[in-house]
């Protein structure tokens, strides 16, 4: 028996929708609202031209605001009225899927040519749940990558390329930080934000959240050892990071009193339009180990009760395209070879970025995903308190072990 979505999903996700004529299929597309009108200007003129291409399918739009966008879908799902393909965010997929809300996608990907390869990995892998393709990757960011002020590096002696070792990242925040300015911006506040940057750590020190057989690995050795380097970083960090966020820190990085910021490749416009003399480097690892993101980003999903599936797959097919892909995303277009030419047109370091896109991990993928990083917020809350690690991670593995 499929287990209610209401027992797998909390509730925290009206919307403005675009109309068209009616044609032989109609298909109801929701998405997360990128603008405050509702679909972008790109968004609209690659539904345009997906209609244009395909004269007998049109397409209507719903832009939901993300706070409202999984609830809605939860209502939509219950109520016998869900769309035919939707945007799932990657933490989403594993519980629509287990609950049997979105089709499996397996078949109809290995028939039309689609596969990982085409992909960021750690993005394709967000959807497949026990062996089945439930959603194809729409689009992609990672945190995190280490942004820093190129002027108070260059006063304060500090090579830039350093900060991509634990070592290296300790020692520049070490010597960042005093009179007013800040090495580090940590943030613990309780949020997703906080969550995928200590997982970044984690991952890169050879850690996991969750072990293969689905049962807690935060209280193990490498995420204990990462957690404990945090714990000892965060003194360069401002006072209140337990109700900080990465916005918080942006200010601080904005205005130049901080050195470093741990953020995705989605910063990098806003750096762009400031007078911030900046660089990045691809995240942090121990000496002699390769930093390992965390996956954000989207994933198309066809709802098992569309009457219309062949037509939406269609639709699929068309948005993840490469000609098509960079056009109509908001974060970096998951088809790889979409995102490079993206990436060469509107980020510094695309090679960087393409490198640790391809390195990175998506958040674990279970059911019960919400309730697992709530309680991970609670575990590193209780780290950047000053908690003993191992103790705190033995509590957390032991609530986490309890939800299966």
């Amino acid at each position: 028996m499929k287990k209610s979505l209401f027992t797998l999903i909390s509730a925290s996700a009206i919307s403005l929708a675009g109309a068209v004529s009616a044609q032989d299929v109609t298909l109801q597309f929701w998405d997360n609202q990128q603008t405050e009108s509702g679909l972008s200007q790109f968004q609209q003129e690659a539904i345009d031209r997906f209609m244009a291409e395909n004269p007998d399918i049109a397409v209507e739009v719903t832009t939901i605001p993300y706070p409202e966008y999984q609830q809605r879908l939860l209502t939509a799902v219950q109520g016998g009225n869900a769309p035919d393909i939707a945007t799932l965010d990657q933490i989403w997929v594993a519980a629509f899927a287990e609950a049997g809300a979105v089709a499996d996608l397996t078949d109809k990907a290995s028939a039309s040519g689609l596969s990982r390869d085409q992909f960021f990995g750690g993005a394709w892998d967000s959807a497949v749940v026990d062996g089945a393709l439930h959603g194809v990757p729409f689009n992609v960011d990672v945190w995190q990558f280490s942004f820093y002020n190129a002027d108070l590096f260059t006063a304060a002696g500090v090579d830039p390329a350093s900060i991509s070792t634990f070592e290296g990242l300790r020692a520049a925040a070490e010597a960042l930080t005093g009179d007013g300015q800040f090495g580090v911006g940590l943030f613990g506040h309780r949020g997703e934000d906080t969550v995928v940057v200590v997982n970044s750590f984690i991952f890169s020190n050879g850690g996991a959240v969750l072990a293969e057989d689905g049962s807690c690995a935060l209280n193990a050795a490498p995420a204990v050892e990462a957690m404990a380097y945090l714990q000892d970083l965060a003194k360069f960090a401002p006072d209140g990071i337990l109700n900080a966020s990465s916005g918080t820190m942006r200010e601080l990085f904005l205005n130049g009193s901080l050195a470093i910021e741990f953020w995705p490749a989605l910063e990098q416009p806003t750096l762009q339009a400031s007078d911030i003399n900046w660089g990045f480097v691809n995240g942090t690892a121990p000496q002699g180990k390769t930093p390992v993101g965390t996956f954000g980003g989207w994933n198309l999903a066809i709802f098992e009760s569309s009457e219309h599936q062949d037509a939406a797959w269609r639709f699929i097919e068309f948005m993840v395209r490469e000609d098509v892909n960079g056009d109509v995303v908001d974060l970096i277009p998951a088809n790889k070879t979409a995102a490079e030419a993206f990436l060469a047109e509107n980020r510094q370091g695309p090679e960087e970025i393409m490198t640790h896109l391809s390195n990175a991990n998506p958040r674990p993928l279970s059911p019960r995903y919400l309730e697992v990083a709530d309680i991970q917020m609670t575990l590193y809350q209780d780290v950047f308190s000053g908690a003993d690690v191992q103790a705190a991670a033995d509590e957390a593995c032991s609530s986490i072990d309890a939800l299966n």
